[in-house]
C-alpha cells in the first residue's frame, strides 16, 4: 500500500487556501506571488522513511517521517514541528500537536492531501507525473 503514495506530483487544485495562509500569518504579498505557483511533491522511500520533498520555486522543504515514531518537520512557515505517522486504512495521517497532515490516492493518479495548521485546514490535489 504504501507503494502508491510513490512518485513524482504536481498540485491540479486546492481548497481554502487563501483563508489557510492567512491564518497561519503569512503575509498578503506572499500568498498572492504564491497563489498560483507549480508546486511539485516528490514521495520516495528511504529505508523505514517516507521522504517528501516540496519543491517551490522560493524553497524546498524536505521531511523524513518513519511510520509510528515522533519526526521533526518543517511547515511552510519555517517552523519546527513534531508529528507521529500511521497508516489508517489507505491514508497516510501525521499528527501532532498544532500540526496535521492527512494523504490518499483517491485514484492512481491522485494525491489528495489535507492540512491542519493551527486551526487553519486547507486541501490540495496533486496528479501524479
Amino acid at each position: 500500500m504504501e507503494e502508491a503514495f510513490m512518485g513524482k506530483f504536481v498540485v491540479e487544485s486546492k481548497e481554502n487556501y487563501d483563508e489557510f495562509m492567512r491564518g497561519i500569518g503569512i503575509p498578503a504579498e506572499y500568498i498572492e506571488l504564491s497563489r498560483h505557483i507549480r508546486v511539485v511533491t516528490e514521495i520516495s522511500k528511504d529505508g523505514d522513511a517516507f521522504v517528501i520533498k516540496r519543491i517551490r520555486p522560493q524553497k524546498t522543504l524536505c521531511n523524513r517521517l518513519i511510520l509510528g515514531k515522533a519526526c521533526e518537520v518543517e511547515t511552510i512557515k519555517g517552523e519546527k514541528v513534531k508529528i507521529t505517522a500511521t497508516i489508517e486504512g489507505s491514508k497516510v495521517v501525521a499528527r501532532g500537536d498544532i500540526y496535521n497532515v492527512t494523504m490518499e490516492m483517491i485514484d492512481d493518479d491522485h494525491l489528495k492531501e489535507s492540512i491542519t495548521y493551527k486551526g487553519q485546514t486547507m486541501s490540495r490535489i496533486s496528479k501524479r507525473q
